[in-house]
């Protein structure tokens, strides 16, 4: 009975040191976690309020600062052409037009009229000098290359046609004509007879029949079957004019149909351009007055001396008036124009107007009068 009292008290005892030891143990445990408030903050009880930790803010990143941009080009004033020069003209005319269409007063018409009639005077002086440095002039003068009066012209051209005649026979001796075409091509049927008549000069003439069929209009008397010509020399229309030299070298004359004049000149073309005539024997084809002694300006150029002629500038009623506008300083001239060098009609009738109107030169008062409106 002792005994087993005395078992009970150990046992007893057993488990209350297990029951402290694991008090002991779980409040340390409890403690050692951060997040259990109660037992870290036990003096607060059950009442409290703490406030989050502020979150730290961070400095705004600001952009990195723009590259400067290159200053933008100025756009300098353009100026307009001199006054009275031809592009001012050509610039301004039309403007009088439209300011005398849109609004036509007495002032804005007579400002249009006048720089009219200004062009045709300066076009009409450029002409007359134009005559002056031709006439007698040996590199200018188109009468000394073809004369005006029409019975020279017959002369010249018969001259011309004699040396073409002789120039086509003395090629006769040295090419032939292959002629293709074909029997549907109405075109052919015209061209044939034309082509006939340098059988005159001595031309061998080969008509090429490209499709088997004859020829209507004319019959040549060597005429033959293509085969495979044609097609060698590229022959793509109907009718096609070759010539062939002695050594069998073809050079096409047109694939069209061509007037005799026309076929005449291109053979000549041809064979000077293949050196079967001379330069010289190809001028003295061509239509001018001793056309072997013409100056050719395309090689004399350089050489030509420029003739020194005066400026050919009146205005409406003398040179005196003329020079008096002339001399007018920039200064002057800037302030009877805008930017654009145009006048307006108001100054311009001011300018003029009274010279038109009388043989009286321009007054310096009018002109300080006119700049001060």
């Amino acid at each position: 009975m002792h005994s087993l009292f005395k078992k009970a008290i150990i046992a007893s005892l057993l488990v209350t040191v297990c029951h402290a030891a694991y008090a002991v143990t779980a409040t340390e445990a409890a403690q050692n976690q951060p997040s259990n408030i109660f037992y870290n903050s036990g003096a607060e009880g059950w009442y409290w309020y703490v406030d989050p930790v502020p979150e730290e803010e961070l400095e705004p990143i600001e952009p990195p600062p723009e590259a400067p941009k290159p200053p933008e080009p100025t756009k300098e004033a353009k100026a307009g052409p001199a006054p009275f020069s031809l592009k001012w003209v050509q610039e301004m005319l039309p403007k009088y037009k439209e300011i005398a269409w849109d609004n036509p007063t007495p002032e804005n018409v007579q400002a249009y009229f006048l720089v009219q009639r200004f062009a045709m005077d300066r076009a009409t002086k450029f002409a007359d000098v134009a005559q002056q440095v031709v006439i007698g002039n040996v590199m200018l003068d188109e009468s000394m290359r073809r004369p005006l009066a029409t019975f020279a012209g017959t002369y010249i051209d018969r001259a011309s046609a004699r040396h073409t005649d002789d120039m086509l026979r003395k090629i006769a001796e040295k090419a032939g004509i292959f002629f293709f075409f074909k029997s549907s091509c109405r075109y052919c049927e015209a061209q044939a007879p034309l082509l006939a008549y340098f059988e005159d000069y001595g031309f061998d003439i080969l008509a090429v029949s490209m499709d088997g069929g004859e020829l209507k209009s004319h019959k040549f008397a060597n005429t033959k079957l293509d085969s495979g010509q044609a097609e060698a020399l590229g022959v793509t229309a109907t009718p096609a004019i070759y010539l062939m030299n002695e050594e069998g070298q073809f050079t096409s004359i047109g694939q069209t149909v061509m007037s005799y004049d026309d076929l005449r000149r291109r053979i000549l073309l041809v064979a000077q351009r293949e050196g079967w005539i001379t330069e010289e024997e190809f001028k003295d084809s061509q239509p001018y007055l001793n056309p072997n002694d013409q100056h050719d300006l395309s090689k004399e150029l350089p050489k030509l001396l420029q003739a020194s002629v005066g400026d050919p500038t009146v205005l409406f009623s003398s040179e005196e008036q003329s020079e008096k506008v002339i001399a007018m300083s920039d200064t002057d001239k800037a302030q009877l124009t805008n930017k654009d060098n145009f006048i307006e009609p108001s100054k311009l009738v001011a300018l003029f107007g009274k010279a038109a109107q009388t043989s009286g030169n321009i007054e310096d008062g009018d002109l300080d009068e006119n700049q001060e409106n």
